[in-house]
């Protein structure tokens, strides 16, 4: 279930499930936008891995893999994305990019990717090749994720990729999921400047709510999506 709203002027997608998001990715991919995604996980396994580990009696070699995994995605686009869910909810970002949605991907989660396809690159690795997902992983205070001191610090990593924060924040949809705050101070933090600033600038947001998610990682027995969409969507609401 997706809702498409309009908080002062600016298209906010949002899902239950992160994979459901690939849609309006795909409905912007003339654009040549970066994303620039807030997750705990980094959800970058391959496209259709879970079908395509189904198929392994057929797939021989690395060319059928890729012959298999391009026929999936002509059908779900062709299908309107009503096949989505054969898309798993961590297999998205890769879709997008064998898609061709985005000009570069950056991913600022907990979780480093080390079993990861050539086109993605972790910060810590010693050669940037021009992979089109840089992964920006860190592992800060639970309740200071999204605080403004520790977000400028962390993302001047990626100017380590030749992408400072000039060479996209005018051209970047946004996406956050919610599992990306496990505590009630993690989305109203002493100072949010910065990431109000990323809301600001960036062409459009995408939202996931994945409740389960949120629930099994969350640290507070009181807290649920429902509290942390309605308290990001205040936020969005004071840019």
């Amino acid at each position: 279930m997706c809702e498409l709203i309009t908080i002062k002027e600016k298209p906010v997608y949002i899902c239950e499930k992160h994979h459901h998001v690939l849609k309006f990715w795909y409905s912007q991919r003339r654009e040549n936008l970066y994303l620039l995604t807030f997750d705990h996980h980094t959800d970058l396994h391959r496209a259709y891995q879970g079908e395509l580990n189904k198929l392994k009696y057929k797939i021989k070699t690395q060319d059928d893999w890729d012959f298999e995994q391009k026929k999936l995605l002509e059908t779900l686009v062709k299908g309107d994305f009503n096949d989505i869910d054969l898309l798993h909810h961590d297999e998205h970002i890769d879709a997008a990019v064998i898609l061709e949605v985005f000009e570069k991907i950056l991913v600022y989660s907990y979780d480093c990717y080390c079993n990861r396809p050539t086109r993605v690159y972790c910060i810590s690795d010693k050669e940037y090749k021009n992979q089109k997902v840089i992964n920006n992983y860190n592992n800060p205070d639970n309740n200071d994720v999204i605080e403004s001191e520790i977000l400028i610090n962390n993302f001047k990593k990626f100017e380590l990729c030749n992408l400072a924060i000039d060479v996209w924040i005018d051209n970047f949809i946004l996406d956050i999921d919610l599992d990306y705050f496990k505590t009630k101070k993690s989305i109203n933090p002493d100072n949010v400047d910065f990431f109000k600033y990323l809301i600001s600038k960036c062409k459009a947001i995408t939202i996931a709510t994945e409740p389960s998610f949120v629930n099994s990682l969350k640290e507070e027995e009181n807290l649920d999506s429902s509290y942390l969409l309605e308290n990001l969507l205040s936020l969005i609401k004071t840019i």
